[in-house]
């Protein structure tokens, strides 16, 4: 009994270790949302898009199955390539040395050669032997994540199922707690996160027509289909947010489906799942203090009262930050949004208002405890 004790004892401690994540001093909650959740349709200065779609052939790509597909790609363009040439220089030959020279010479009658036609079948068929090697492989490596990766221990892969909806799409992280999102409070899709260095093990499927998850950038594209799971893996080489959109014809929305993804550190995917898992505890003190259709916040005594009910249970220094990450995000969503109700400049000035009473009321709870008693 003692020692069952001390087990679960331990096994708690090490839970609540895991889940423990060091906020940086000087973090801001406005610099974290910006970062974790960017606008991927935002515009350079020369009109340029800030954040381009990336293809999978070139030195920007951001993953290992990129890679492969490129190297493959050039090797098979490689082989093939004087099947592309030879055929273009004998016609050119041809043209120029049989043309009729008008001296009355006869043209050729033979109609046959076999020893060259035999070359001519031999040799392609040689090249995609050559060729089918390497493309097995690189197929095969897609289908299968590496077996020394254990899936089911979080520090090792990233495990997320991705569904399809009309028209957005949900990320549930498999062995994490209470991390499952798809889109922001103004229906904008939320980014899929994944950490530099570590396998991403994808299940697709679709909770109504059939869409297709497709970033140029991870060399990935997989179809979401209803009732039906299809699997993809990579591991994530370079830093950056990367774009696709649904790659299936789904529907009226289908064009504007789009997926972003981004790869971050590992320290900042702790970060970030740290704020995921208090999402949805943030909601009620957000409604409370800006009600989507643009009206008056509710009353001091409710903001109050949900801000404590918040806190109750938990006042660490990630949940505190959590809240205030929450609300500077959701605000960014409705700047981003052109058709809230209230005008811009009026949202400003709301905005600092009521973040600044959100950093007075966490101020004023204690370090640790039960939440701080209000008048």
């Amino acid at each position: 009994m003692v020692r069952t004790f001390f087990i679960l004892l331990a096994l708690i401690v090490g839970t609540r270790s895991a889940m423990a994540v060091d906020i940086p001093a000087d973090a801001s909650p406005q610099a974290y949302a910006e970062k974790f959740n960017p606008d991927i349709f935002a515009l350079n200065d020369d009109g340029s898009p800030k954040f381009p779609m990336i293809h999978a052939f070139g030195a920007d790509a951001a993953s290992d199955i990129a890679h492969d597909v490129s190297q493959n790609n050039t090797f098979n363009l490689l082989v093939f390539l004087p099947f592309l040439i030879a055929p273009q220089v004998l016609l050119l030959i041809v043209i120029f040395k049989f043309r009729d020279r008008g001296d009355g010479r006869k043209p050729a009658t033979f109609m046959t050669n076999h020893k060259l036609e035999t070359i001519w079948t031999l040799v392609p068929c040689l090249a995609l032997i050559v060729v089918a090697v390497p493309v097995v492989r690189v197929l095969y490596n897609m289908e299968l994540s590496p077996q020394s990766v254990d899936t089911n221990d979080t520090s090792q892969a990233t495990v997320i199922k991705v569904t399809g909806h009309q028209f957005w799409w949900e990320y549930e992280y498999k062995g994490e707690t209470a991390i499952d999102f798809g889109h922001d409070i103004v229906a904008n899709q939320e980014p899929c996160m994944l950490v530099l260095g570590r396998p991403a093990v994808f299940t697709f499927t679709s909770g109504d027509v059939t869409h297709a998850w497709w970033v140029p950038a991870f060399a990935i594209k997989k179809s979401a289909i209803r009732g039906r799971g299809t699997n993809a893996w990579f591991t994530p080489t370079r830093l950056g947010v990367y774009k696709g959109s649904c790659a299936e014809l789904c529907g009226e929305g289908h064009g504007i489906m789009f997926i972003s993804a981004m790869i971050v550190t590992p320290s900042d995917y702790e970060l970030w799942k740290t704020m995921a898992r208090h999402r949805a505890d943030t909601d009620e003190v957000w409604g409370l203090l800006q009600p989507l259709d643009g009206s008056d916040p509710a009353p001091d005594d409710k903001l109050h009262a949900a801000v404590d009910k918040y806190f109750a249970t938990d006042q660490s220094p990630g949940r505190r930050f959590a809240l205030r990450y929450w609300i500077a995000t959701n605000y960014q969503a409705l700047h981003r949004c052109p058709s809230y109700p209230g005008r811009k400049d009026e949202l400003d000035a709301h905005e600092a208002e009521r973040k600044a009473k959100i950093e007075s009321l966490v101020a004023a709870l204690k370090t640790s405890g039960p939440p701080v008693a209000r008048q």
